[in-house]
């Protein structure tokens, strides 16, 4: 009997899986990655040395400020996310390549994007994220808040922090509870396999120390869950919008900064609390929406059309092939003999006619 499909399995139950297409896709999804992030630093580059009059020591300091964690200026932090958000294209160009389609697939069980659903739970996110932010930080977890000031162009760094962020963590869901989700999920029917393999790797990605990367691995391990339980990719990205979108709010208005030597083990419960509370309310959500969560089975892929058999059982229209006739030599003719020529026929000969007795009259 044919079951419905959860998430992490909608690549290898598809009638058009076969096992090469995700790894290819994941090489064409890296190479053009590779290429389009060599053009933004090209970019990058030469806009820097226009407004700098050729000088190569702006490039140098751009590119360090540009390789930092740091918000920075306006500029350094678009490129920063403008970098990670370049994630997004070539990996839906991967799949787009290989299949399996719709790529839609990759966003959730329904084949598409669920934006009604994702606008909800970006609100509750927001709503959680920034409440849980504010609540440990004035309790002294995870830094100090301070007044919010305006210095170091504060507002262009807040509005370029608001504008990118969301391509910036909806390229890293795609990337990390997406393609490895579906792509370790092909090789295995446990959930927990590719939610154990992509979060390291999550992880991996980020540059902190290491309780940092502890509470980069909670939230890893949350966004797994909540694609796996909704079928999709939606709460995930709401979560890691409004996580990050506060976080730079706050540090673009000089509250606190992002990154502390002092980060400790007692400051990863706010985020646990944060992720259980989120999840324990996404539940809710999906209970009394009806959400769909997993993929009904698709249809076998059609037989392919047959071949063409002439309808005679023989190599050609008749029982057996044309016969080679011998060549035809001079003078033959196909009938019994060839017509001949006659001469005319001479004319009748009749005896004299005696006179009649009596002489002449």
């Amino acid at each position: 009997m044919s079951v419905s499909t959860p998430y992490h399995r909608l690549a290898r139950e598809h009638p058009d899986h076969a096992w090469w297409k995700l790894p290819v896709a994941g090489v064409i999804g890296v190479a053009g990655y590779g290429v389009a992030v060599v053009c933004l630093v090209l970019v990058g580059v030469i806009a820097v040395l226009i407004a700098s009059d050729g000088d190569l020591e702006a490039v140098d300091s751009w590119l360090d400020g540009a390789g930092s964690t740091t918000l920075g200026s306006p500029g350094e932090l678009a490129f920063l996310l403008i970098f990670i958000g370049l994630m997004l294209p070539a990996v839906v160009l991967g799949v787009l390549a290989t299949g399996p389609r719709p790529v839609g697939y990759l966003s959730s069980v329904e084949g598409r994007l669920r934006w009604g659903w994702l606008a909800r739970l970006s609100a509750v996110a927001f709503l959680v994220y920034t409440a849980m932010i504010l609540g440990s930080l004035a309790m002294g977890l995870g830094g100090e808040i301070t007044a919010p000031s305006l210095e170091n162009d504060a507002v262009a760094v807040f509005l370029v922090a608001l504008l990118l962020t969301p391509t910036q963590a909806a390229a890293e869901e795609y990337v990390f509870r997406g393609y490895l989700l579906q792509l370790i999920g092909s090789w295995t029917r446990w959930a927990i396999i590719p939610v154990l393999v992509s979060t390291p790797l999550f992880v991996a990605g980020h540059v902190y120390e290491f309780w940092g990367l502890v509470d980069v691995g909670v939230f890893g391990l949350l966004a797994c869950w909540l694609v796996i339980r909704t079928g999709g990719l939606e709460a995930a990205i709401a979560a890691h919008v409004a996580n990050n979108v506060v976080l730079s709010t706050l540090e673009a208005f000089n509250m606190f900064a992002l990154t502390s030597d002092e980060y400790g083990a007692v400051d990863v419960l706010p985020t646990v609390v944060t992720s259980i509370l989120f999840a324990l309310l996404v539940e809710w959500m999906v209970r009394r929406s009806g959400l769909q969560r997993t993929r009904p089975p698709l249809p076998p892929k059609p037989p392919p059309p047959p071949v063409w058999i002439p309808a005679y059982p023989h190599p050609y229209p008749y029982p057996y092939p044309p016969q080679a006739y011998p060549p035809v030599h001079p003078g033959y003719y196909p009938y019994p003999s060839p017509p001949q020529a006659h001469p005319p026929a001479p004319a009748p000969s009749y005896p004299p006619v005696p006179p009649p007795p009596g002489g002449t009259p």
